[in-house]
């Protein structure tokens, strides 16, 4: 940041240079013009404008801001904590002073800058959680053509056959005048380069987001990257889900089987497989399940053409039904259960509940989390649950190799909140 530090303030604006070359010229002008014999002075040079009143242009100031300002859960400080959701956007930059307060506040372009370096950086974290987003607006809008569909069935008696058709000599003009305009748009944008691949999907989420916004807050026009990081981290990053205690060796990708036979435990596998079919709860294969779309609920009429659309969207979305709609839930292999503890991610890959209650079933290793809360749910006989972060691609490797350095001993020596270089 020094390097960019001094060539930024090495040049100073265009306006306060034709000012001293102004100012220059007319004491040049004056001293040519003399009318006494005395020989002319040398004219002295405007001194260079002070380092600080560049910072008062706010275009330097923000380019300055944009290399120091990280976002919540960016891991550029290794030493902080993983579920410490503090950073320089946010706590620290907005009190220094009140300028830097309006420009942290009243600007997207740093969210948009953090999403495009975290999405390059782990994508396995914020890609998937983008193309999470943007599958669920898609399914939405499915929904709500589906449920529109289904009203105009019901008043379709009362509908004129005038008022659905559709003149197609109109229309065609138009189409045309259309295909004209976009081909000029076209040549006239030719010369603009093509958007990198994470900026077309950071564009594809923004648009997602601002056409089913979310729930739990409003989005505007100048806030839609911060309003998306914000439902990513809600949506997908933090996870939350019912939690089973067993210390035991767990690695992403290998599957193991366990028995549910106690009290709590049966009713954690009864909730977990109570939105898929009883066939999946009795032994047979588990698929993925999208409300309201698929697989179709008894007497649920989806017409020719919408039934094509969303097989093509499950087609081009088998990672992220694979990973976000399959029964899953929280295998809690470390102790103790407190803030910061690593856990898994597990998902039911095979599933036998028996008339007791009690349930055998094959789990597979999907992600860790690390534990950001955990509390036990009442009238649950000791049933807890907990809320994590997401880890990252290399903090799951590194974290399984301390795993497996630990089998035989003490890890690396320094205890699994040191080791490096999990951040």
């Amino acid at each position: 940041m020094g390097k960019c530090q001094a060539r930024l303030l090495s040049h100073p604006p265009a306006a306060d240079v034709d000012a001293a070359a102004a100012a220059l010229k007319a004491d040049l002008t004056m001293d040519a013009s003399d009318s006494d014999g005395e020989e002319a002075a040398a004219p002295v040079p405007p001194a260079p404008p002070h380092a600080l009143s560049l910072l008062q242009h706010e275009d330097i100031l923000l380019s300055i801001l944009g290399y120091v300002a990280d976002v919540p859960f960016e891991m550029v400080d290794k030493a902080r904590s993983p579920t410490d959701s503090h950073s320089t956007l946010t706590h620290i930059l907005p009190l220094v002073s009140w300028q830097f307060h309006r420009l942290t506040r009243g600007h997207d372009l740093y969210w948009k800058q953090a999403l495009l370096r975290m999405v390059k950086d782990e994508p396995s974290l914020w890609e998937e959680g983008m193309k999470k987003l943007i599958f669920e607006a898609k399914c939405d809008e499915l929904r709500t053509e589906m449920m529109e569909r289904n009203r105009n069935r019901a008043r379709r008696g009362k509908r004129t056959k005038e008022s659905q058709l559709i003149d197609p000599p109109q229309s065609q003009p138009e189409a045309e005048g259309k295909t004209s305009s976009s081909a000029a748009d076209t040549s006239a944008t030719s010369t603009v380069p093509p958007p990198t691949k994470e900026e077309a999907l950071l564009q594809e989420a923004c648009a997602a987001i601002e056409s089913h916004p979310p729930t739990h807050h409003t989005t505007t026009s100048s806030g839609m990257h911060q309003c998306l990081y914000q439902s990513i981290v809600l949506r997908h990053l933090r996870y939350q889900a019912s939690v089973f205690h067993m210390p035991s060796s767990v690695s992403i990708g290998t599957p193991y089987g366990l028995h549910f036979f106690e009290p709590r435990y049966r009713l954690l596998i009864s909730e977990v497989m109570a939105n898929y079919s009883v066939s999946a709860r009795r032994g047979e294969s588990i698929i993925p399940n999208v409300p309201g779309l698929f697989p179709p609920r008894q007497g649920q009429i989806i017409p020719g053409d919408m039934k094509a659309s969303l097989l093509n969207l499950l087609e081009e979305n088998e990672s992220v039904l694979a990973n976000n709609h399959m029964p899953s839930f929280i295998h809690a292999h470390q102790r103790p259960l407190r803030r910061d503890t690593p856990a898994a991610i597990v998902q039911v890959a095979h599933c036998m509940i028996q008339p007791d209650g009690s349930a055998d079933v094959f789990l597979m290793p999907m992600g860790y989390i690390w534990i950001e809360e955990i509390w036990e749910r009442p009238g649950t006989g000791g049933l807890y649950e907990a809320r994590g972060i997401r880890m990252g691609k290399e903090a799951s490797k590194s974290y399984e190799r301390w795993c497996g350095m630990s089998a035989f001993g003490a890890g690396d020596g320094r205890g699994r909140g040191q080791m490096l270089p999990i951040p």
